[in-house]
């Protein structure tokens, strides 16, 4: 696999951090609405995301140039499976979440998250041969230590938390090698897939929500369409305007946004020594923050000679 070239930005690096802080709102949303089944939330994400991108689309007469950007893909068959199966990873991805967090386990979906930036980097370093300075090495090595004591404590790696987050680090990677625009890229993905999943709630009794369920139930199911394509769209954006290592490293925003959330708003336990590890891999964040503002600070001096 040939290496996708990016070329960092602050656009880029706003859009990561921007994607990251959306994400970890979510389990607020998803325990909103615990009472549909998770896989029913997802088909619903995917239903009306296709219905908010197909809108915008034509709102800003982009779609011409979306058919021929798919036609063109479609004559290369690799890149056009490719945008396929990054299609298919984040519905997985979306699935073991909302499940996660429906069924209270909205802790071991953040462990996940803490796991998620590893492969990336793993990612970044092997298939993409990104190479990180000393600080960025160090982080790395800090935060796989982190996600060791994570495991050690448990004594166990989470089961569906490990499957949600190999699927989002296969999408982002996949995402650097389609040729399509954020937006052009999302309506592509929840167009392939909407519809399966109209046929599949269409089959089931009241579109999928259980009877007797509150307007705002409806209105929320609605809401996912914007919901879900605003963190995708950026990082559609984020995936092609920063290193991958960057990226990587902001995920572990996400968790830990969603462990503070699961711990003071939804009430989760978490027994105390679990924030050892994420003490660790925090100080790990703090090290690649470092070593980022350091290389900021070195661009404008390097400009000068």
């Amino acid at each position: 696999m040939n290496q996708a070239e990016v070329k960092q930005t602050p656009q880029g690096i706003a859009a990561t951090l921007a994607s990251a802080v959306v994400y970890g709102t979510f389990p607020l949303y998803w325990a909103a609405l615990a009472s549909v089944p998770s896989m029913n939330v997802m088909l619903y994400r995917i239903l009306t995301a296709a219905v908010v991108m197909a809108l915008f689309m034509l709102a800003t007469r982009r779609w011409r140039p979306l058919v021929d950007h798919v036609r063109a893909m479609w004559r290369t068959p690799r890149v056009f499976w490719m945008s396929v199966a990054a299609a298919v990873l984040v519905t997985i991805d979306w699935v073991c979440y909302i499940y996660l967090v429906s069924i209270g386990r909205t802790s071991e979906a953040s462990a996940g998250g803490f796991i998620m930036p590893l492969i990336s980097m793993f990612f970044a370093l092997v298939l993409l041969k990104e190479r990180p300075g000393f600080l960025g090495g160090l982080s790395m090595v800090v935060a796989l230590a982190g996600c060791v004591l994570y495991c050690v404590q448990t004594r166990a790696v989470p089961g569906i938390a490990l499957i949600m987050v190999l699927s989002y680090s296969g999408y982002c990677l996949l995402k650097r090698f389609v040729p399509l625009g954020a937006f052009e890229s999302l309506t592509f993905e929840t167009g392939v897939l909407a519809p399966f999943a109209l046929v599949a709630l269409a089959v089931q009794p009241r579109m999928g929500v259980p009877a007797g369920s509150p307007w705002w139930v409806w209105a929320l199911l609605a809401g996912c369409g914007v919901l879900t394509a605003i963190p995708l769209v950026l990082t559609s954006f984020a995936v092609k305007h920063a290193t991958f290592l960057l990226v990587s490293f902001t995920q572990f925003i996400t968790p830990t946004i969603q462990l503070i959330l699961g711990i003071v708003v939804l009430g989760e336990r978490v027994p105390p020594e679990r924030f050892l590890s994420f003490g660790v891999i925090w100080v790990a964040c703090a090290i690649y923050s470092l070593d980022l503002v350091r290389q900021a600070r070195a661009l404008p001096r390097a400009g000068k000679e």
